[in-house]
């Protein structure tokens, strides 16, 4: 299971069946339409107006789905919060809600409509109480503000920029206006900043009077009223409660529409099929009576749609093998485990048109080094128990299906490494028999009890990288070549495969022989006990991977300095960056020793206090709230440095990638599973 082959298909039917056969190809769902180009001989069809239509209605839904959720939530499980579920409804149920589709647009409308009222009466109300707040200060003012005089005396009417009482002011006035002046002066209302004021004096001093007030800061009102304040303080706490009423009202239709909810995401759903629909139909060619419609399909697809197309309609089919300049889409085939992976592969980059489906090979080292890396028992079994209740409780497709099998997988590699290396959430099993059951090394009674060995140390079925760190970087190191090996023979079946064999054997066995023969060598370096002979035949195997990396790595070059000179640029390009992939899998350590160190001291933390009745009543949070950070935390660096070793070390033996992923039009929807009759 790999890569799909995939052929050209050509249709040409009747114009008359052009939206019945561009709706079965979406319901399908097996056809990338491809953009015929515009000719002499055919005409393209014009559905921009069609297509802003239904991007508008969607619009339209959709901004009344978001209301809904913001006024009327809908109730759901945890596990459909997470990973929302799509209703299957039959194609004949479908096409009946399709002839309501207007009728629950209204719905989206008046929806939408009470939104923006609501937005409106919001706005309003701010600006209003904002108005309020403004002219609050006035209210013992009995006049308007606007108020100037009479025939005889001038009035002043406007705030000062400190506080003052009626004597501070007078006080501060003193020096401009003198004792001899006829004015009096009434505050308002004062603030720490501010202090409004209310000045009457007589017209013969009216310039004095407004000089020295402006030589304190005295300033008019900004908006001054020409009833008392309070008149137009009462006129905006009317408004403010009419917008209110507004606001109250447009709610209790959002409500009231609320009952609506399944109707509209059908809605949502059908404008989403149809935009897309119109956006396909502008890619095909129409003459008079028919049109042309050119894709790419699936080989295994071509006998049964061709069969089902030409028994409903009059139509030429014709299926082709893509040319070489074609950009051809890539499908990928796999089953469950090799599958669960392809999302990391489109991450980095499709399959390109010379490259091999890299899943199958991936799958496995993907899980174990996740595993390794993660090397927790405890949560490892926590995502398996997640994972298989996500499976089987909710309708998976898609991506998030091989995304929650992709954890699956690796939360069953993690057990597995989690066992092996003894770690139940850390230590937690240790703890509590030592700290509440008074029993020393758990591991050893088990043994004891079984009268045979299950546990080499601790609850480890291997060993503890705890204790042996330097047994961990050295399987790392050996996980890592086997997981490069893996790489360099894709790499030496990809060019086999394309016929240039030779390719495949001056670039792939020289390689494996100068890096299989060193590693007896770095085995040695790594406080491995290797024997003499072993490392000589190693010294050897290393010596003639050397030499024929020299000769061939410079074949295409003419000249014998040329070939010698890229020969031996090959051999250092090769140690060198071997060297440093190797290398790059001492993250398996790091990351490995990281999850359990922390886990252990979590729960020695909450194996602080002496007494036992608080001790565990200590260790009961400690131990979620600390292991759940700590999962979380390890998972997402495990999930970066997985990735990474594909990416940088694995991809980079026989991977191009630069691919396009096949996207066939189909019935993309989001809240309905449209099945066929």
């Amino acid at each position: 299971m790999a890569k799909q082959s995939i052929k050209k298909i050509e249709i040409l039917a009747s114009i008359k069946d052009v939206k019945d056969i561009v709706d079965l190809i979406q319901r399908k769902g097996i056809i990338e339409l491809s953009d015929i180009p515009d000719d002499d001989l055919v005409d393209k069809l014009s559905t921009s107006q069609s297509f802003g239509f239904y991007e508008k209605y969607l619009n339209e839904s959709q901004s009344a789905l978001k209301t809904l959720d913001k006024y009327c939530p809908e109730s759901k499980g945890l596990l459909e919060s997470i990973i929302p579920q799509k209703e299957s409804i039959s194609l004949t149920q479908y096409l009946e809600n399709a002839d309501k589709a207007n009728v629950y647009l209204g719905y989206c409308y008046d929806i939408n409509a009470a939104q923006k009222q609501i937005e409106e009466s919001s706005t309003a109300i701010a600006r209003y109480e904002v108005m309020l707040a403004s002219i609050e200060p006035w209210l013992d003012l009995d006049i308007p503000m606007k108020y100037t005089g009479s025939k005889t005396t001038s009035a002043f009417i406007g705030t000062l920029p400190e506080q003052y009482s009626a004597e501070t002011l007078r006080s501060a006035l003193l020096p401009y206006l003198g004792e001899e002046e006829r004015y009096d002066c009434e505050v308002v209302s004062s603030s720490g900043k501010q202090t409004n004021v209310f000045i009457i004096c007589h017209n013969e001093c009216k310039q004095a009077v407004y000089d020295a007030l402006r030589s304190i800061g005295f300033a008019y009102p900004s908006d001054p009223t020409k009833h008392p304040p309070c008149v137009r303080y009462e006129r905006y706490k009317n408004t403010i409660a009419d917008f209110k009423e507004k606001s109250e009202k447009a709610l209790e239709t959002i409500k009231e529409n609320a009952q609506y909810r399944h109707e509209i995401e059908f809605a949502y759903d059908y404008f989403s099929l149809y935009k897309e629909k119109y956006s396909a139909i502008s890619k095909l060619a129409i003459t008079e009576n028919v049109f042309i419609l050119n894709g790419y399909i699936a080989e295994r697809d071509v006998e049964k749609f061709t069969e089902e197309l030409e028994n409903k309609y009059t139509v030429a089919v014709n299926v082709t093998d893509p040319d070489e300049n074609d950009d051809v889409p890539v499908e990928l085939k796999n089953n469950a485990f090799n599958g669960a992976v392809e999302g990391i592969t489109n991450m980095y980059s499709p399959p390109g048109k010379n490259d091999i489906d890299p899943n199958p090979v991936m799958a496995f080292f993907y899980y174990a080094l996740f595993g390794i890396m993660l090397s927790d028992a405890g949560y490892g079994l926590l995502m398996v128990i997640g994972t298989s209740i996500a499976k089987t409780k909710m309708k998976l497709e898609g991506a998030m299906k091989k995304t929650v099998d992709m954890y699956f997988y690796c939360g069953i590699a993690t057990v597995f490494w989690g066992a092996l290396f003894g770690s139940w959430f850390g230590d937690i099993f240790e703890v509590v028999a030592r700290d509440f059951f008074g029993v020393a090394d758990l591991g050893a009674k088990i043994n004891e009890a079984l009268g045979f060995t299950v546990f080499r140390s601790g609850l480890a079925l291997w060993f503890q990288p705890v204790q042996d760190p330097m047994r961990l970087m050295r399987y790392s190191f050996l996980f890592g070549i086997i997981h490069l090996f893996a790489g360099l023979f894709a790499s030496f079946y990809k060019m086999w495969k394309a016929n240039n064999k030779i390719g495949a054997i001056c670039d792939v066995i020289p390689v494996f022989l100068l890096i299989t023969g060193i590693c007896p060598v770095g085995a040695g370096i790594l406080s491995v006990n290797v024997p003499a002979q072993l490392k000589s035949a190693g010294l050897i195997m290393a010596a003639v991977g050397a030499g024929l990396i020299v000769l061939t790595a410079g074949r295409d070059s003419k000249n014998i300095v040329g070939k010698l000179g890229l020969g031996l640029y090959g051999l250092y390009n090769t140690a060198s960056g071997w060297m440093s992939d190797i290398l790059s899998y001492s993250r398996l350590l790091a990351l490995g020793l990281c999850t359990g160190v922390i886990a252990s001291v979590v729960n020695t933390m909450g194996t602080i206090p002496q007494n036992t009745i608080a001790k565990a009543c200590l260790l009961v949070p400690v131990f979620i709230f600390g292991h759940v950070v700590n999962m979380a935390i390890n998972l997402i660096g495990t999930y970066v440095h997985t990735n990474r070793l594909q990416y940088v070390e694995f991809f980079a033996k026989f991977y191009e990638g630069g691919g396009r992923t096949f996207t066939p039009l189909r019935t993309n929807t989001k809240y309905f599973n449209i099945k066929e009759d």
